[in-house]
């Protein structure tokens, strides 16, 4: 677990009014959130798309989140394979990037976001090799209509500044239809953050999510360095290789991000 002295994280949070006005424009955006769940059924993914990005570039705008984007955006599709650090992550991509998420099939169940998830066509990875074998058509699917999917390639969240090794299986999609794979590192600071690590609060791990979310919601802010690498051909790779060379373009753009 992430540790952090009491003093430090005192000293380090808001004090009661800005914690009162943040809290009221919270409480706003998540009954807009309640609101905006009611009509997805009659509303495409497209539409939904844009009411989500917005959605979540004003949850950024509350918790004072400052996004730095360096590199370029992909004009094609690709698969997007990022470190994974926070839930955050899926917020801010979900914001940056217009692509289709992959996440576990829990996240379909949750309480509103997983309305919002199944509305933006999230794909939802169902344990089992059979059940990989359909999730690559799927995207295969999402590529041929000019969407980017999104992958976290850890499978898990982690609490190390430079991931960990990247699962190859879902890499085989886009070797499959030959698209590239962009690698893009996330690195959540501040200025007292080491240049070799995440802001001490930030990582989710073996923390419950209201705490973790409610030591992200005192602070005064945070900035996001966003580093999109150079696109890497998948006709040249096998997906293990392509998984290693993803990983090892991130962690070289979180080693420079300072």
């Amino acid at each position: 677990m992430i540790s952090v002295s009491a003093d430090a994280t005192h000293e380090a949070f808001i004090g009661p009014l800005r914690l009162l006005w943040k809290t009221l424009r919270m409480s706003g955006l998540l009954l807009m959130a309640v609101l905006l769940a009611l009509p997805t059924p009659l509303l495409g993914r497209r539409h939904m798309s844009r009411i989500v990005r917005w959605w979540h570039g004003r949850l950024l705008r509350v918790l004072n989140i400052r996004l730095q984007v360096h590199g370029t955006m992909p004009a094609e599709p690709m698969l997007i394979v990022t470190n994974h650090t926070t839930w955050l992550d899926i917020v801010i991509l979900a914001h940056v990037f217009d692509g289709v998420f992959i996440s576990k099939a829990e996240v379909g169940r949750w309480p509103i976001i997983g309305v919002y998830a199944r509305a933006i066509g999230t794909l939802l990875l169902q344990r089992g090799a059979h059940e990989t074998d359909a999730l690559r058509r799927q995207i295969q699917h999402r590529f041929a209509a000019g969407h980017s999917v999104v992958l976290f390639p850890e499978g898990t969240i982690t609490g190390n500044f430079l991931p960990q090794r990247f699962h190859a299986r879902l890499f085989a999609a886009a070797i499959d239809g030959q698209h590239a794979v962009l690698p893009v590192a996330l690195h959540y600071r501040d200025t007292h953050t080491p240049t070799d690590e995440q802001h001490p609060l930030v990582p989710w791990v073996k923390t419950p999510l209201l705490t973790n979310f409610s030591n992200l919601f005192r602070l005064p802010g945070l900035q996001v360095d966003i580093s999109i690498c150079a696109p890497i051909a998948s006709k040249t790779h096998n997906r293990r290789s392509l998984a290693d060379a993803s990983r090892e373009a991130v962690c070289h753009a979180l080693s420079g991000s300072s």
